[in-house]
């Protein structure tokens, strides 16, 4: 019988050096963590964030932990939860292209609670995170369709088990307790597309779900209660039970060259906060804003080029999309996307308002953008048309072939540190945002990695999310 998968992933997680490592593979992690720590930052003081914070501290109290950005201490569920609340609101979180999944959200979310407590270097930091990451980045490649047709939200399902190999590989676990830890996570993987048919926050709850479900399967593992091994390719593992009928799994992919292909540098930065799919659709609108001067009132009409497999979550049902109900509805949607980049211009950390759902010349140009498929759509790669019929007759059209951030055109470090600042410089003094850029960017070198996200804390103040004024 051949080795379970679980147990080849874990022997290779509990054996991965951080000195062989590629520095372009270490590099593009620091760059996530840098990253994903400004879009947390931003985020603090969003209403869902602050709502997922009372929620996970009256359901999980105590101490031992720290939410990013806070000095306070609580529990680590509610920290790795909340953690993960914040890399979600904004949906201004990295993706991995072909499986259109999240991957550093949950497994960041759950490490960053665990920090006091073990106290790893900067390197063993960056080594568990990478490890959970590349695995979660390879359990989207097994399924020959998209999860968000069947209904399950990737990030959710695949970031417990990133996250819980991540918490395994920093608790110093063997391969064997580990795999059990992976087991454990398959009972405990979950997150249902549903909230984007209505706009609900649910969704935005789904990374911190992941990293907690990842707290909770380590711990059983460590306290000697077995999970199963064939968690991936049994009869009654997770493909099989998720993707129903006689699927092509392509199951070698979660441990194919595992060490010597990383999957993790196919994962994007985003320039926009929304879906990624719909990222090329804002800069082609943007830049046929810019080089044409178009203002609302000379469209006749606005086509956009996107992949059908994107038709049920981006576009579809077009009255929903329209209107979005929510900011994060808003964000999933092409229609409103698209209209808003036209009207105003930009679509940074302040995109998706409420004054930007409601107005009156976003909602009348969202009502004509229509949609068509693709066919240069591929899984590997991130593009789009916009075409904007003007009322004097003439179509203005502008491709984006790879969108910015993607592997085909990354984004510089430049790029991220400019994305960083724009998201926290309005937090800290600016002193303290250039150490923070120092430290994240030297986080491999830190002899302690909890002081380095402590340091955060201090830098922004000391101070807990606000609580909501009452009336």
């Amino acid at each position: 019988m051949s080795q379970p998968i679980s147990l080849r992933v874990a022997a290779w997680s509990v054996g991965l050096r951080p000195e062989a490592v590629p520095p372009s593979v270490a590099a593009a992690i620091r760059l996530r963590i840098l990253d994903l720590v400004g879009v947390m930052l931003a985020t603090r003081a969003e209403p869902m964030a602050q709502a997922a914070r009372r929620a996970a501290v009256a359901a999980d109290p105590g101490a031992g932990a720290q939410i990013l950005g806070e000095t306070e201490e609580v529990s680590p569920m509610a920290a790795a939860f909340v953690n993960g609340v914040l890399t979600a609101v904004l949906e201004f979180d990295d993706t991995h292209i072909e499986s259109f999944i999240h991957p550093t959200a949950p497994v960041l979310a759950a490490v960053l609670a665990e920090l006091p407590r073990r106290r790893p270097d900067g390197a063993a930091l960056l080594t568990a995170v990478l490890a959970g990451m590349e695995l979660t980045c390879r359990l989207g490649l097994v399924p020959p369709v998209r999860l968000h047709t069947l209904g399950f939200h990737p990030t959710a399902v695949f970031g417990i088990f990133g996250a819980t190999l991540a918490l395994a590989r920093l608790r110093g676990l063997d391969a064997a307790t580990t795999a059990d830890a992976l087991g454990h996570a398959g009972s405990l993987s979950a997150g249902l597309n549903a909230a984007f048919e209505d706009g609900s926050a649910t969704k935005m709850m789904h990374v911190g779900m992941a990293a907690t479900g990842a707290l909770r399967a380590v711990a059983l593992a460590e306290a000697g209660l077995s999970g199963p091994r064939p968690v991936f390719e049994g009869r009654f593992g997770w493909f099989r039970s998720h993707v129903q009928g006689e699927p092509d799994l392509r199951l070698d992919r979660i441990g194919a060259g595992l060490g010597e292909e990383w999957a993790v540098l196919d994962i994007a930065a985003k320039v926009h906060p929304c879906a990624f799919t719909m990222m090329p659709h804002i800069e082609a609108t943007l830049a046929l804003r810019a080089a044409h001067g178009i203002r609302p009132a000379d469209v006749a009409g606005i086509l956009c080029l996107i992949g059908r497999r994107s038709f049920a979550t981006m576009c579809e049902p077009v009255a929903d999309k329209r209107r979005p109900a929510t900011s994060w509805h808003g964000r999933i949607s092409l229609q409103h996307t698209v209209a808003e980049a036209l009207v105003r211009g930009r679509m940074d950390k302040g995109a998706y308002a409420e004054d930007a759902l409601r107005d009156p010349q976003v909602n009348a140009l969202a009502d004509l953008v229509t949609y068509e498929d693709d066919p240069a759509t591929v899984p590997t790669r991130s593009g789009g048309e916009v075409r904007i019929t003007l009322r004097d007759g003439r179509v203005l059209a502008h491709r984006i072939e790879d969108m910015r951030g993607t592997r085909a055109n990354p984004m510089t470090e430049a790029d991220v540190l400019a994305k960083f600042r724009a998201n926290a410089g309005d937090l800290m003094p600016a002193a303290a945002l250039e150490a923070t850029i120092a430290a994240l960017l030297g986080l491999g070198g830190a002899a302690d990695a909890a002081a380095v996200f402590a340091g955060i804390g201090r830098g922004v103040g000391g101070h807990v999310l606000p609580e909501p004024a009452t009336g």
